[in-house]
């Protein structure tokens, strides 16, 4: 019994001493922190692990047809305490199927007939793809692998895939054919599922509307295709020599190291021979270590621009545009991108870019890979600036911090969405905080507002995109208000250095903050974060004595915000009172705010733009004589 009440006491003192707030959480969560993978104090635990695969895949691409043909290896490792019986692969494009679940209407010439597996083994022992053999089930766009000798912790696997598939059009959902010979290709190679301390296998299916969760790899990869056509692609070219003729190669070599934007393949270049080829073909080779995915853009006809920034000493990171003749935004891209690097390196998150190069194809709507992003051109300079400012930010959510995008949507498009305001200001003179508080403020209270940790798949758009974009975003500035702008800083830093190349829960999230700050925050993640609650601040009251006025603010809604007032005086002046979202931190409902001033206070109102208001009818309150 003493044991017990010691071992009680000792688990006590140690929340009390790491700040971990009594969060709600459900037992898949609960269990790690039994086994120790992960830790109250927001850290990966003492035995946390994560498995591995090595990728080396060579492709072959028929423009005309848009057949995609592609041979890999895998040595997939296991690294976690458990045997495993099963594999799973994630086959992507079995989500344009014909009869497959999907949340997204496709036009008929979308649908495909999916991933054709011609070969599959493991170990060098061929697989039957009848799947009346039972040795391969179809799960959705999930692949399971039936194990004939079981795979122990610390031990390796060899799978062999040999596949091929239409790369589709007519419905672009962030992949897609873009006239005749212009395609970006993504969630195009086999691929093995997430195998995690949470659940195990990662058996969400791909509906087209919710988005990933990948393990980290090493990968190399060989893409094929006609003379002519150039390919842009995560990580870096590694056959450049091979590749570009002399006058190309001296211009993509002077891009990398150049402060300048050099413009590698421009409109006077078309009908030039500007890649090399053998037997009408050319190869691109592209490698990168530890990255969680692969992709790619390919056209015949596209201008490329680089330029690079040192963005500590000693480290060049490339920055490329890709794109069609006709899209005047792309000339402005690549510098775009490098400042874009620039300002996520030393200010927001001030976290150094991680990759060598960021590359932005011009394909179409907007969407984030490792060192590639595929944007349209939109018809005003704020769409244009936010979607390419907002994937880039990206590189650091979901993939230099392995969030679970399918299940957490919101920690890596919120923070997407919230990290480049100031240099969307910067670019394009428009505060996206406005966007997301208005838009925040009318959608808030319906029945589908339901709390941003239940997992993101229980959630449909439009309602989705606000749970996953506004309401986080607004979070996070909330959070910012209550710590301050240096303690939050330090916190997200700290999240960052914690869990990159790692995955990281919510939980991680706030349990890393609250280390930091040595604080319970509880008071913060529930509100916003667990329950539904809508944003509304009120003035309740308002009281002149003395030479003070007094001014009672309701927490109506419940959310903790900032009070922002803005008070107009009897001599025409106006003044204004502010608090901090902290000033919520007791949990009371009701705080009184006082001031003084030499003029008598006319009206008082909550006014600011940026923060989010449901009901703006109890915002203003006049003072009679």
């Amino acid at each position: 019994m003493k044991f017990i009440i010691t071992s009680s006491l000792i688990f006590l003192i140690s929340l009390s001493l790491n700040f971990a707030s009594d969060l709600k959480m459900p037992k898949e969560i609960k269990k790690t922190y039994t086994t120790q993978t992960r830790s109250y104090d927001g850290k990966p635990g003492s035995n946390y692990w994560q498995n591995y695969s090595a990728y080396n895949i060579k492709a072959e691409i028929e423009p005309k047809t848009r057949l995609l043909t592609g041979t890999e290896k895998i040595i997939y490792f296991n690294n976690s305490p458990d045997t495993l019986k099963n594999i799973v692969l994630k086959l992507y494009q079995d989500m344009y199927k014909k009869g497959a679940a999907r949340n997204t209407e496709l036009n008929p010439e979308t649908v495909t007939d999916g991933v054709k597996l011609s070969k599959l083994t493991v170990d060098g022992n061929n697989l039957s793809l009848n799947v009346n053999d039972k040795l391969i089930t179809y799960q959705g766009s999930n692949l399971i692998i039936k194990l004939s000798s079981p795979l122990p912790p610390k031990s390796n696997k060899e799978i062999n895939v040999d596949w091929n598939f239409i790369i589709p059009k007519g419905t672009d959902i962030r992949i897609g054919s873009y006239g005749e010979s212009t395609f970006f290709v993504g969630y195009w190679y086999p691929k093995v599922a997430v195998y995690d301390d949470i659940r195990g296998w990662d058996m969400i299916s791909y509906n087209a509307e919710h988005e990933f969760y990948f393990d980290y790899s090493d990968i190399n990869v060989e893409i094929k295709v006609p003379k002519g056509f150039g390919i842009w692609a995560t990580g870096m070219l590694q056959n450049p020599k091979e590749v570009f003729n002399d006058v190309y190669l001296k211009r993509y070599n002077e891009s990398l190291t150049s402060d300048n934007l050099i413009n590698i393949v421009t409109k006077q270049d078309s009908g030039k021979e500007i890649y090399k080829h053998q037997n009408g073909f050319t190869t691109f080779k592209y490698s990168v270590n530890n990255i969680s995915d692969f992709a790619f853009g390919m056209s015949d006809f596209y201008l490329w621009d680089g330029t690079s920034i040192e963005i500590e000493p000693g480290k060049r990171v490339a920055c490329f545009s890709a794109y069609n003749p006709a899209s005047d935004f792309f000339t402005q891209a690549a510098t775009m991108a490098k400042r874009s690097i620039e300002f996520f390196s030393k200010e927001m998150p001030g976290v150094i870019y991680p990759y060598p190069q960021i590359t932005v194809f011009n394909g179409d709507g907007g969407m984030e890979f490792p060192m590639i992003v595929n944007d349209g051109q939109f018809s005003n300079t704020i769409n244009d600036v936010y979607v390419t400012t907002h994937e880039i930010a990206h590189m650091y959510f979901p993939f230099y911090v392995g969030t679970n995008e399918t299940r957490y949507g919101w920690m890596d498009e919120g923070m997407a969405y919230f990290l480049p305001w100031d240099l969307q200001i910067e670019l394009s003179k428009f505060d996206h905080r406005t966007r997301a508080a208005v838009g925040f403020s009318k959608w808030a209270g319906n029945e589908m507002d339901i709390p941003m940790i239940l997992p993101s798949v229980l959630s449909r758009d439009p309602h989705l995109s606000m749970i996953s974009y506004y309401k986080p975003a607004l979070a996070y500035e909330m959070l910012k208000s209550a710590l301050g702008e240096e303690l939050f800083a330090k916190g997200l830093k700290e999240f960052i250095a914690r869990w990159n190349g790692k995955h990281p829960t919510p939980w991680d999230c706030f349990y890393t903050f609250e280390d930091v700050a040595k604080k319970d925050l509880s008071w913060f993640w529930n509100p916003w974060f667990f329950e539904s609650h809508i944003p509304d601040l009120a003035i309740k009251d308002l009281k002149t004595e003395n030479g003070k006025t007094k001014i009672l603010i309701e927490n109506v809604g419940n959310l903790p915000l900032p009070i922002d007032l803005t008070l107009i005086l009897e001599d025409g002046s106006q003044t204004k009172l502010l608090a901090s979202t902290s000033i919520w931190e007791n949990g009371n409902k009701e705080v009184w705010l006082e001031i003084e001033e030499k003029s008598k206070v006319k009206l008082v109102e909550l006014l600011n733009k940026n923060t989010p208001d449901a009901d703006a009818s109890n915002n203003k309150v006049e003072v009679k004589d």
